[in-house]
């Protein structure tokens, strides 16, 4: 009867191992599978490529998909500003090579309600662009990111190299940006014509104020903005003899590109076509060393020529 007793508890001791060993695979093939997902690993440039490859973003209309790179320019907490470009080659000999990058866009990503905004031709009403939203799924873009915008940031980015500052400008060779509304007819003659900011209802404003008697001054197509006695520039175009004087070099309607070239060579090279003619280009500089400000200057040029200076704000 012991026999029996202890053949008995062998047998089952034996089936208890034989259905452990069975199980075990399962835990295994399990946390194989999950190493195999956490070492899953895609780079901040991969990612953006395929995220912009997938959208309908507004340079696709002009350059193939396969000449369009993307990189991150810009990261804040909410926000990533995405540039689009491509790769020129200048080369006057095959033994000096010369490879030009050239901007074709501008995106921006928000992390909160994951928009892709198509900014290129007008920031103050972008394009809201349709991608593929599977993949940034399981992936924290912005902590991808954040490592590869360190060439953006001061002394070393694109924008923050080429920086125009408001206390090296003189209008007309005689005032700053802002200054009182005595010296307006002074130095620019009477307005062309006064339209009230509420008519025309800004989404930002230089004085911040929203005053009800605030104004807009318009002439020679440069418009300026009141608030009580005080008056600044917004648009400036080098129209009937204005100009600036930036460091003490002349900016006016017979500046080419070239010579602006020697002032910001980055922002040049960067510079953006607005037409398929290649007529109209802007450039972008930015108003501070720091990189605080958050919106930027725009220097437009019309045949090559400098036409107009103006002062973007996001909304």
């Amino acid at each position: 009867m012991s026999r029996i007793i202890v053949f008995f508890a062998l047998a089952l001791f034996s089936c208890q191992r034989h259905s452990d060993r069975q199980a075990q695979p399962k835990v295994d093939t399990v946390g194989a599978t999950a190493v195999v997902t956490d070492n899953e690993t895609i780079s901040c440039e991969q990612l953006i490529a395929q995220l912009v490859k997938s959208s309908n973003a507004i340079a696709f209309s002009q350059f193939s998909d396969s000449l369009v790179q993307a990189r991150v320019a810009y990261l804040k907490p909410d926000k990533l500003t995405i540039k689009l470009y491509v790769i020129n080659d200048i080369s006057e000999t095959a033994a000096e090579k010369r490879l030009v990058e050239h901007a074709v866009g501008w995106l921006e990503f928000y992390q909160r309600t994951g928009q892709l905004l198509d900014i290129t031709n007008d920031p103050e009403h972008p394009v809201n662009l349709r991608y593929d939203k599977g993949i940034v799924q399981g992936h924290n873009l912005f902590t991808l990111c954040r490592a590869s915008t360190i060439h953006d940031k001061p002394g070393n980015g694109y924008a923050l190299r080429d920086v125009m500052l408001e206390k090296d400008i003189k209008f007309n060779g005689k005032l700053d940006r802002f200054f009182m509304r005595s010296e307006f007819d002074k130095v620019f003659g009477r307005p062309d014509s006064i339209h009230l900011l509420k008519d025309e209802a800004p989404c930002i404003t230089l004085f911040d104020t929203e005053a009800p008697d605030d104004k807009y001054l318009y002439k020679s197509g440069s418009r300026f903005e009141t608030s009580g006695d005080s008056v600044a520039i917004e648009d400036f175009w080098f129209l009937n003899g204005n100009f600036i004087s930036y460091n003490g070099i002349r900016i006016d309607a017979n500046t080419t590109l070239e010579d602006i070239q020697q002032l910001f060579p980055t922002a040049v090279n960067e510079r953006q076509g607005m037409d398929k003619a290649g007529r109209l280009w802007v450039i972008r500089l930015r108003e501070d060393n720091e990189g605080v400000v958050d919106g930027h200057i725009r220097m437009y040029f019309k045949d090559g020529k400098a036409q107009s200076i103006h002062w973007w704000s996001p909304c």
